[in-house]
């Protein structure tokens, strides 16, 4: 779901939706049916299954193990009515997530291949995987005939599978293992940097934080050149990408927007008119990336500014973040969805668990709100969009650099990655 819907309306003010199954096969040879959805999704919710993904069926008004799900119902056994109890307009985007994913009811929990494009051949667990192209598939016959997959932990031992040719395909390298593959410019067309979910941004709370304005704000945001970040505390930006938007590049409704630029004469001359202080107090978590972003903001900011700042590296980050007590901060989110809901609902919202700006705008939040309570796609993209546009005009907080996840791809290979929650798909691959 929902590639398993050949057609779908949405009523009732974004409350109902309605899918039209295709005539669709398991690799069972059982047909698809309505029915499978109700069922899968009550198990998924069941607390016997101890799902950690339970909170993905938000929309449907159920969060944790053992909540029901009333308000789905298969009609006949192609079509499926869906319920909410109130509009949100991830559904679709939910829908298309594992938790949501069908199995054959024929199989009574056993190892499933789904109704996808590729037959499960072989599993062995912790080890790999073996595929071959299902011949039922409702869409195109794949064009990759057999599909190998290795699951190998350790990182330099999948560098060299990659290396002397025994694997077409490979990712999650350090940033050290990438620097050194790219020194020669023949592999460099192999390298592919592929947008994930994850952003991470400098933020100011609004109580710790209160003695920065809108003007020291935007000072600050002048003081830092988001190239030179990456480059240096990302391994020549093997890691990330210099952030254009609080959505990341993997993650729908991003746009390439005009952040303030790297201007450190503007920036000292600002905190110097309004008579900033002369320190600067940087919280950050210790992981050792963020580490290396604080210590190249610090020597950016304290270099243009004039000013002194004090790295204060927080074991507890979150919980103190969460109890207000961080004025600027460091934090990072990875969503766990490929739509801005997961972004901006849980960074912008009034009252939002991971608000750690501790941001209450009611322009924010009525554009959250249109944004949820849309029926049509654009509609709710421009709405996320417009209350993102609200946050960075104010400097509320300032985009840093967005997460990619760098791919090795053997020459004469073609993939066409998409980013996100899943970078590519296999029956796309040429």
């Amino acid at each position: 779901m929902p590639a398993l819907a050949q057609s779908w309306e949405i009523a009732d003010s974004g409350r109902l939706y309605t899918f039209h199954l295709r005539a669709t096969k398991y690799q069972s040879g059982a047909a698809v049916q309505a029915q499978d959805a109700v069922t899968a999704w009550k198990r998924a919710l069941a607390p016997g299954t101890a799902s950690p993904l339970t909170t993905f069926f938000a929309p449907l008004g159920a969060r944790y193990p053992g909540d029901s799900i009333s308000g789905v119902q298969a009609v006949d056994p192609k079509t499926l009515v869906v319920r909410l109890p109130q509009p949100d307009s991830s559904l679709l985007t939910r829908l298309a997530l594992p938790p949501y994913w069908l199995d054959d009811p024929g199989l009574n929990g056993a190892v499933s291949s789904g109704s996808g494009p590729y037959h499960l051949d072989k599993w062995d667990r912790g080890h790999g995987l073996q595929l071959s192209p299902f011949s039922d598939y409702w869409g195109p016959r794949p064009q990759i005939r057999k599909v190998d997959i290795e699951i190998e932990p350790d990182s330099t031992k999948r560098l060299d599978r990659y290396t002397s040719g025994a694997v077409d395909i490979a990712h999650g390298f350090t940033g050290p293992q990438l620097l050194v593959f790219a020194r020669d410019p023949q592999r460099l067309s192999q390298l592919h940097k592929v947008a994930n979910t994850r952003t991470t941004f400098l933020g100011f709370n609004t109580i710790a934080g209160s003695g920065y304005g809108p003007p020291e704000r935007m000072a600050i945001a002048q003081a830092i050149d988001r190239g030179r970040l990456t480059d240096l505390a990302l391994f020549g930006s093997m890691l990330a990408a210099p952030a254009t938007d609080l959505i990341p590049p993997g993650v729908a409704g991003h746009l390439d927007r005009p952040l303030t630029a790297f201007d450190p004469v503007a920036a000292r001359t600002a905190l110097d008119q309004a008579g900033f202080p002369g320190q600067i107090g940087l919280y950050f978590s210790t992981n050792s990336t963020v580490g290396r972003v604080a210590r190249d903001l610090q020597d950016q900011i304290s270099t243009a500014t004039g000013r002194t700042v004090n790295l204060h590296p927080t074991g507890d980050f979150f919980y103190q973040a969460a109890l207000d007590q961080l004025p600027v901060f460091i934090d990072t989110w990875s969503a766990d969805f490929p739509y801005a809901s997961d972004v901006l609902d849980n960074l912008l919202a009034s009252n939002a668990q991971f608000n750690n700006l501790r941001l209450s705008d009611p322009r924010i939040d009525a554009a959250l709100g249109a944004a949820k309570a849309a029926t049509t796609w654009d509609d709710a993209i421009k709405a996320y969009q417009q209350a993102e546009a609200i946050a960075l005009a104010d400097h509320r907080l300032i985009p840093l650099y967005s997460g990619v996840e760098p791919y090795l791809v053997r020459a004469g290979l073609k993939v066409p990655f998409s980013g996100g929650a899943i970078a590519y798909r296999w029956e796309d691959v040429r």
